[in-house]
């Protein structure tokens, strides 16, 4: 079997929704072209959005037990995600930077032949008090549609 650590083109749909303490649930869609890479025997995926006219490229470490996301650009944050134990990770933009707790409540990544979907759930907490529920589903496809 070859590697694939230089990607695949795929077509990725990310949906979330955040639930912020005492808020309406707020929904974000998002569609982007960008990579699936297999490396080292983790899979990733790599994409690039715009947020208020400003790049942030993103990458996802897919998993079941453990995932990732890292970003980079107008925002760095990393996220690190397992159903085990809450882990630590991290926001930073020009104006701010703090320590974030993240508390993984569900985990779930299916892999096909051609495409996959990952899905987590998730709460954070910042110095101890909750920021949000969040649940993102990330979708992709090989190919260009």
């Amino acid at each position: 079997m070859g590697s694939k650590t230089a990607g695949q083109t795929v077509q990725i749909r990310l949906h979330s929704s955040i639930q912020h303490p005492g808020q309406e649930k707020e929904t974000h869609h998002i569609e982007a072209l960008g990579r699936y890479v297999e490396k080292l025997g983790s899979s990733y995926l790599q994409y690039e959005e715009e947020q208020d006219g400003q790049k942030i490229q993103s990458t996802v470490k897919l998993g079941n037990d453990d995932a990732l996301i890292m970003r980079s650009g107008a925002i760095k944050m990393r996220l690190p995600f397992s159903v085990d134990e809450d882990r630590q990770g991290e926001y930073r933009n020009n104006h701010v930077a703090f320590k974030l707790q993240v508390k993984t409540k569900t985990l779930r990544f299916i892999e096909e032949e051609m495409s996959g979907k990952f899905a987590v759930a998730y709460e954070l907490y910042a110095e101890g008090s909750l920021l949000g529920t969040y649940e993102l589903t990330i979708t992709y496809a090989e190919g260009i549609k």
